[in-house]
Formats: C-alpha cells, sequence, structure tokens
C-alpha cells in the first residue's frame, strides 16, 4: 500500500489487519519486547494494548475524514 496515494478507507482497513496480526502474535505468544522495552511497556500484552488503543484512535480520526468528505 502507498500511503501517498491510499484512501482514508484503505489505510483504515490495513490499520485493522495490522491489530489483527498484532493480537494474533501476542496470543501466540510470538511477540517479544526488547529488554529496555520491557521497563517501559512492561509485557508484550500490555504493549499491544497500548498499540491497539493508538490504532482505534486513528480509524476514529479516519473514518471522520471518510465521512466529512
Amino acid at each position: 500500500m502507498d500511503i501517498e496515494t491510499a484512501s482514508a478507507a484503505d489505510i483504515y482497513r490495513h490499520l485493522l489487519d495490522v491489530q489483527d496480526r498484532l493480537n494474533e502474535l501476542v496470543s501466540e505468544d510470538r511477540l517479544t519486547l526488547e529488554r529496555d522495552a520491557e521497563q517501559t511497556h512492561g509485557t508484550a500484552q500490555r504493549a499491544v494494548e497500548q498499540i491497539n488503543s493508538h490504532l482505534d484512535e486513528a480509524r476514529q480520526i479516519l473514518a471522520w475524514i471518510e465521512t466529512r468528505d
């Protein structure tokens, strides 16, 4: 996906895919954090939860942009 030419809907779907993949990795215990990151974020599950929160916010903005046009 070329971010510069992608529509808001394309980016929205891609963010969902990223979130799904992160959830798969953490549920399969295949995602680990570097030692320094563990001190800041705790577990990989907690880091993914924080990322998902940001992805949700980004999708809300994209949905607003899409409905505004």
